[in-house]
């Protein structure tokens, strides 16, 4: 039966594939696409997005700031578009436009599976964390933690988010520097300080302001060259018909892979789940998307923007998720990686662009605005943010009530100026690992899941104290740091051999002959022993903020029951409106006890 299944000619026809594709598109070398991009119309169009940016900042600078709460804020009395925008553009960085169609290249369309579980994070993001957070008008969202718990949880968790956003921008700056090295040969280093320069210069000159509606020029390139190339990219592969056609004969198409095994790389629970707590995290109690919620005038503008960014962040997924479809059509027999015509998985685009685009004037250079938009954007909100819980979170009151607000003003950007050299810095580690959008969820899933771990049990459990909540949230991030630790080292020297996976495209027969001029052909060198090795540590990377937010309340419910909560203190409005509608179906008493 099997047998009948098979093309009696399948090279025949693969070959007929690539010849269609040849048509379209001629594979030149890398080198000689650097020389196509060199154009005045490239760099003027990338070089306009940067200076735009920078006179935004300018223009709100003059406007001024005469508060904290004007600079981190923008007086609370922000539209909702712009918002709705800034809170897409700082989310959906050059992570999405580069590591996500890089993602279906290699790894087939799984991780897309997460488009099914946005409707469920719109949905608790609005009724679960921002009513409460815009209930006590907070300027940053680790206050709640004091409210609620004490000053030393407030302090510890928002330590933790820091030091997991200054590696976390570095990441959103380092990856188009390195497509740009890639592209035009331009010294990644270079490229790295240009846009910490231009960053750093608008987010502390110009406030939250300056950063929302930078964030909206930024993400109209984002959209505009994602779009471009799109359509160009698959009119060059054979049109929509055959990108699909080639992707589902080879068995890239995947949506519900239900494996249960969580070593698998992507399954339907992994990308649902998995990825869910994830983006849960960032979109329910981050103080990037927080700070955004609070610039609202009211709760139900909040979630407004909340319900408004998951839609345009659907349509910007299926299509960076599609240009990953259309990799795959164009390199399936010429795999670029391969052949040592880009080094990383995140280059592949970018490489595609200049196959496609490299004699349209601007056109590469649109999109490398739109690549360099998207980095743009999640720095300026991670330095605000930054400077917003610096200020808040880690300046003591005393100290705070000496200065006046336009002394604190001042001192929130300095704290970007700050942290966006720290970010800087970073780019020099950051830059050995192995895939960007990977690198981020590991850090991400080590932080940012004992956080919402906190927050879910302050705003959900009345019953967690203190106590259980700092034990849970350590406990959580010791164990979650031995797991990713572990599986980062062994990952490397005894991977663990998907079974459900499609292969890495590793195809050549292809390619031109100058393309294989630099190739050797190597021999796979076997998995090495290494002792201690763990079946933990093979887990999926998709899992670790679902086991770190996991183990936080696990772990925060056993610790509270040694110890003791006084229920008839706690303020019925640091839990979320929903634990009451929840109340209510309960049996009998229980209900009423809640």
């Amino acid at each position: 039966t099997a047998t009948a299944l098979v093309s009696p000619h399948p090279l025949n026809t693969q070959h007929s594939t690539d010849e269609k594709t040849e048509l379209k598109m001629k594979h030149l070398r890398n080198t000689e696409l650097m020389e196509k991009f060199g154009t005045v119309a490239n760099y003027s169009v990338l070089g306009g997005m940067l200076a735009c940016s920078g006179l935004i900042g300018v223009y709100f600078w003059k406007k001024g700031q005469s508060s904290p709460e004007d600079t981190l804020l923008g007086g609370r009395s922000m539209p909702v578009i712009p918002i709705t925008a800034s809170i897409i553009a700082s989310f959906l960085s050059a992570l999405t436009l580069l590591g996500m169609p890089a993602e279906v290249y290699t790894q087939g369309t799984q991780y897309f599976a997460i488009l099914f579980m946005l409707p469920v994070i719109c949905f608790l993001t609005g009724e679960v964390y921002i009513p409460v957070f815009h209930t006590f008008q907070l300027e940053s969202s680790y206050q709640y933690l004091e409210l609620r718990f004490n000053h030393l949880v407030r302090v510890i968790c928002g330590g933790f988010y820091a030091f997991a956003m200054v590696p976390y921008i570095a990441i959103v700056v380092y990856t188009p520097a390195l497509a740009l090295e890639q592209i035009v040969g331009l010294n990644v280093d270079i490229s790295c300080a240009t846009m910490f320069v231009v960053c750093v210069f608008y987010t502390s000159v110009g406030g939250i302001r300056a950063v929302v509606w930078t964030d909206c020029f930024q993400l109209f390139f984002m959209f505009l060259s994602t779009i471009t190339i799109l359509i160009l990219a698959t009119v060059n592969a054979g049109g929509m018909s055959a990108v699909f056609d080639k992707n589902y004969q080879d068995g890239r198409i995947q949506f519900f892979n239900m494996e249960l095994d969580p070593r698998e790389r992507h399954t339907f629970w992994g990308t649902t789940i998995g990825n869910g707590v994830m983006w849960l995290s960032v979109f329910g109690v981050s103080q990037t998307q927080v700070q955004r919620y609070l610039s609202l005038p009211t709760i139900a503008d909040a979630k407004r923007a909340v319900k408004y960014n998951f839609l345009l962040t659907s349509c910007l997924l299926v299509m960076v998720g599609w240009l990953g479809l259309v990799l795959y059509a164009t390199y399936s027999s010429c795999d670029p990686i391969t052949a040592h015509q880009v080094r990383t998985k995140d280059q592949v685009l970018p490489l595609l662009v200049l196959h496609v685009a490299a004699d349209i004037p601007g056109l590469p250079g649109l999109f490398m605005a739109g690549v360099f938009s998207g980095s743009l954007s999640s720095v300026s909100s991670g330095l605000n943010s930054l400077a917003a819980i610096t200020l808040k979170d880690f300046i003591p009151e005393q100290r705070l009530s000496r200065m006046n607000n336009i002394q604190q003003a001042l001192l929130t950007k300095i704290f970007s100026a700050i942290f966006g050299l720290l970010g800087y810095s970073m780019t020099f580690l950051i830059r050995f690992m192995p895939g960007m959008l990977e690198a981020a969820m590991i850090i991400g899933g080590v932080i940012n899941g004992p956080i919402i771990g906190v927050f879910t049990a302050g705003m959900l459990l009345p019953w967690i104290n203190s106590c259980g909540v700092l034990g849970g949230f350590l406990g959580s991030v010791l164990i979650s740091t031995w797991i990713a630790t572990g599986g980062t080292v062994y990952k490397h020297h005894m991977p663990y051999q998907s079974l459900t996976a499609p292969a890495y495209p590793s195809n050549i027969s292809g390619c031109p002959p100058d393309w294989l001029t630099d190739h050797n052909q190597s021999v796979v060198a076997e998995p090495s022993d290494l002792p201690g090795h763990l079946a933990l540590y093979d887990l999926s990377y998709i899992w670790y903020s679902t086991i770190g937010a996991s183990l936080t309340i696990i772990l925060a419910m056993i610790v509270t029951i040694f110890t003791s909560q006084d229920l008839t203190k706690l303020d019925r409005r640091l839990l979320s409106p929903c634990v009451g509608r929840l109340a209510r179906w309960l049996p009998g008493g229980c209900g009423r006890r809640m």
